[in-house]
């Protein structure tokens, strides 16, 4: 080996010492740096933590927006609340009579018609046993009839007896009110299913059955003629329809069958299917309309981000979330308050104006946006720590290989 070559490696090995000593130097500056971060760490996080609730805090412009928020909700619930006052008068007011001349008018004509646009076109086939389509159209529903309940021990209650048939029932109805039609029968709350007879008259109860012999003697008949089927839908649309808007009305749907004390303490007290489907129209609107308006408030607000102010969207995010939830809580709370108020001094009827739908918007808010402001900090905060922790790259130097 030249003394040339000695040189150039002797050179090299300097170099390569010079980049080693260099590399050691930045893995321990980079060490000593880490070490301090583990060591302030409390501290670290607990300027991260304060940084978070700078940047997500409520300024004066979120405030103004928070202000405006709760007062749309408020409003809201207050005009939904003069709303359904109405609509309950309104509806109560417009009952009829259950012999009301208008509703036998109405079933007249709509028997009439039916049997105006199928009669000449359907055969009337005769039976010892079952009423033919026409009779069914129109004779009276049996289980209208009490006559004869006494002597199965069954009480009817007169005009509550709705609330102890299933035909009455105003899913239910369809189904065995259907089949009683066609069948003439009646079937109670507890399934219990009693035949009814015209012979002699008037129509009474003559025998126990069950309800299977019901559906038997139904299919039984419809082979006769299935002109009978039809018939007694319709049959059945039309007595459902005119006792709904009648004073007592329908009973609330299936109740009866698993709950019947409660369905008739209920429908001894005017709450009928008419007063349910008017209350879950409400709760809807209720939930509907606070569901838009924070999403209108959640928009508005959105176009005020910045992105030199915030570390990312997800914060800003937060600040709208918080917004959203505080005034939701506080609508909710005043709702609260104004309902329990009005009950404590003596309104009974106070409860109807509680704001069910914003309820359980508000408790919905109150999980997701709960859970989401937690995830952001976390993010906020872990994550800026173990940025710290990893710091920059260390752009080590490579030594060179020998020849």
């Amino acid at each position: 080996m030249s003394v040339e070559e000695l040189r150039k490696k002797r050179a090299q090995l300097k170099a390569n010492s010079d980049i080693t000593f260099n590399n050691m130097q930045v893995i321990a500056d980079e060490s000593l740096r880490v070490t301090e971060v583990a060591h302030n760490s409390r501290e670290i996080l607990e300027n991260l933590d304060a940084e978070f609730e700078r940047q997500t805090g409520l300024d004066k412009t979120d405030v103004k927006f928070l202000f405006f928020a709760t007062a749309l909700q408020i409003g809201r619930w207050v005009v939904i609340n003069k709303v359904n006052q109405y609509a309950t008068e309104k509806m109560n007011s417009s009952r009829l009579k259950d012999n009301d001349s208008s509703i036998k008018k109405m079933e007249r004509e709509a028997r009439d018609k039916y049997k105006e646009k199928h009669d000449g076109k359907w055969v009337h086939n005769k039976s010892e046993k079952y009423p033919t389509w026409l009779e069914i159209v129109y004779d009276g529903v049996p289980y209208d009839v009490s006559i004869g309940s006494p002597k199965f021990g069954v009480n009817m209650e007169a005009g509550y007896h709705r609330i102890h048939t299933l035909g009455h029932d105003p899913l239910l109805g369809w189904l065995f009110g259907t089949m009683n039609i066609i069948s003439s029968t009646i079937t109670l709350d507890d399934f219990r299913t009693y035949k009814v007879s015209a012979n002699p008259k008037p129509k009474h109860w003559e025998y126990q059955t069950n309800v299977l012999d019901g559906f038997r003697m139904a299919i039984e008949s419809i082979k006769e003629d299935d002109k009978r089927l039809p018939a007694a839908i319709f049959a059945e649309a039309i007595h459902l329809k005119s006792d709904a808007f009648t004073k007592n009305g329908l009973p609330i749907p299936v109740l009866e069958t698993f709950a019947p004390d409660l369905a008739g303490k209920l429908y001894k007290n005017n709450y009928d299917s008419l007063c349910l489907m008017k209350d879950i129209a409400v709760v809807g609107t209720q939930a509907v309309g606070a569901i838009l308006i924070n999403m209108v408030i959640s928009l508005i607000h959105g176009l005020y981000y910045d992105p030199e102010k915030y570390s990312s969207r997800d914060v800003y995010e937060v600040k709208t979330r918080k917004i959203l939830l505080y005034s939701n809580l506080i609508s909710t709370a005043s709702n609260v308050i104004w309902v329990g108020g009005n009950a404590i001094a003596g309104n009974e009827a106070a409860w109807k104006d509680l704001d069910i739908g914003g309820i359980i918007v508000t408790m919905y808010r109150l999980v997701t946006d709960t859970k989401f402001i937690q995830s952001v900090k976390e993010e906020f905060v872990l994550g800026g720590f173990r940025n710290m922790i990893k710091g920059e790259d260390l752009n080590l130097l490579e030594v060179e290989l020998w020849d």
